[in-house]
C-alpha cells in the first residue's frame, strides 16, 4: 500500500472548490515542510562543519567519554560502569564515523528539502518525495538515538547533562518533523496502489 499525490482515477472530480482549498492547504504544509528539512540540513551541515574545523577539542570530548575519566576519577558515582571504557585511541576512529554519518544525513536532508520544495512549488513529485523525507528523518534520528545510547552506554549522562538534553531534543524534533511530513494533507490526495 502506498500514498499518492494523484487523486483516484476511480472516484468522481472534486469541485473546484473542495480542490483549491486541499490544495491550498497542501501548499502551506508542504512549503513548511521544505522550510523544516532546510532548517534541519543547516543546522545539521554547521554541526558537521564545526565537527570537521575543530576536531581536536571534539577528539578529546569523546575521548574523555569513551575512557570515562570523569567516572574513573569519582570515588562515588559510576564505579560499577567503569568496565565499559575504551581505550582513547577509539576517539579518532570514532569522530571520524560520526562525521561520515552526519554528512550521509546532512546529504539525505538537502535531497528531501529539495523535493519538498519542488512540491510546494506545484511539482507533481508524488510519494518519492515523502519517502525520500522519511529515509532522511529516519537517519536524523538515528543519529540521535546513537549519540543516546552511547552516552548511556558510557554514563555521561552522570557528567554531561546538557549534551544529552541536546540529543534528546534533536531526537524529538525528528520525529516531531516526521509526523509533519507525514501529515495527509502534506501526501496530499491519496489512494491505494
Amino acid at each position: 500500500m502506498a500514498l499518492t499525490v494523484e487523486p483516484s482515477l476511480k472516484t468522481a472530480a472534486p469541485s473546484s472548490g473542495t480542490a483549491a482549498a486541499d490544495l491550498s492547504v497542501r501548499s502551506r504544509l508542504t512549503g513548511l515542510n521544505a522550510f523544516l528539512l532546510s532548517g534541519l540540513t543547516l543546522w545539521l551541515g554547521l554541526v558537521t562543519l564545526n565537527n570537521l574545523t575543530d576536531f581536536g577539542t571534539n577528539r578529546a570530548l569523546i575521548a574523555r567519554m569513551l575512557t570515562m575519566t570523569d567516572l574513573v576519577h569519582d570515588p562515588v558515582r559510576g564505579n560499577g560502569l567503569e568496565w565499559k571504557a575504551m581505550p582513547e585511541s577509539f576517539a579518532t576512529p570514532a569522530l571520524i564515523g560520526v562525521i561520515v554519518y552526519e554528512v550521509a544525513a546532512v546529504a539525505l536532508l538537502a535531497w528531501a528539502a529539495v523535493g519538498m520544495v519542488r512540491r510546494a512549488r506545484g511539482a507533481r513529485t508524488g510519494i518519492a518525495t515523502t519517502r525520500r523525507a522519511n529515509l532522511a528523518l529516519g537517519v536524523f534520528v538515528g543519529l540521535f538515538l546513537i549519540f543516546l545510547s552511547g552516552g548511556m552506554w558510557f554514563g555521561y549522562w552522570i557528567y554531561i547533562g546538557a549534551a544529552q538534553q541536546v540529543h534528546f531534543t534533536g531526537l524529538i524534533i525528528g520525529l516531531l518533523a516526521a509526523l509533519l511530513v507525514n501529515l495527509p494533507s502534506v501526501t496530499g490526495a491519496q489512494r491505494e496502489q
